[in-house]
């Protein structure tokens, strides 16, 4: 059975961004199942009674036709310093699948690096776990064909905090720095030099 995935930052004992994770939901069921499904409210299925409200927690509910399971555990940053871009043309992961064994395999590639940043056909797109968006002096800019439609990425572009353009791999240099986006991340949570980007 094909299993989708939503992590969801909890902060303050509440869930964050919900409206988008729900819109993702509702339409990657329709998309991958081809009908219409008796609903999955994260607003009912996430339970943050007990949790502690000065930690931070991610939420995994992973899904099908169905509720498979809900999973909350506390969440830390992983530090990133340097990123490969790696190539992976024929690469789909437009729904959040919770199989991510193709994209594990392309993370084996990283190297001494702390993560990977996949290239489609000569443009841009995410790193393993999260969306990029770079910054020229000026502006925030994220790539237009993502791998993943992320919930972060949504909400920032509906705020018009940043903005979408094909990104190639030759425009990295005309970057200052870029920055991973989540669920979990905000924007500056993790920065780093587009030097940091090997390619």
């Amino acid at each position: 059975m094909c299993l989708l995935l939503e992590s969801i930052k909890i902060a303050n004992g509440q869930p964050q961004n919900l409206p988008w994770h729900q819109r993702r939901l509702d339409a990657s069921r329709l998309e991958v199942f081809g009908m219409q499904l008796p609903p999955i409210n994260l607003q009912e299925i996430l339970n943050t009674s007990q949790l502690d409200k000065a930690t931070i927690y991610k939420a995994r509910v992973i899904y099908g036709e169905e509720l498979d399971k809900v999973e909350i555990a506390p969440y830390s940053v992983r530090p990133i310093q340097s990123i490969t871009v790696v190539e992976a043309n024929r690469l789909d992961y437009r729904h959040k699948y919770a199989d991510r064994s193709a994209i594990n395999t392309l993370f084996s590639q990283r190297g001494a690096t702390d993560d990977i940043l996949i290239a489609q056909n000569g443009l841009l797109t995410d790193c393993s776990y999260a969306n990029v968006c770079f910054w020229d002096g000026d502006k925030w800019y994220t790539p237009d064909e993502p791998l993943l439609a992320g919930t972060k990425r949504a909400s920032l572009l509906e705020k018009g905090l940043v903005s979408e353009r094909k990104i190639e791999l030759s425009d990295i240099k005309f970057f200052e720095s870029v920055t991973l986006i989540n669920a979990m991340l905000d924007p500056g949570t993790i920065v780093l030099p587009a030097s940091r980007l090997i390619y």
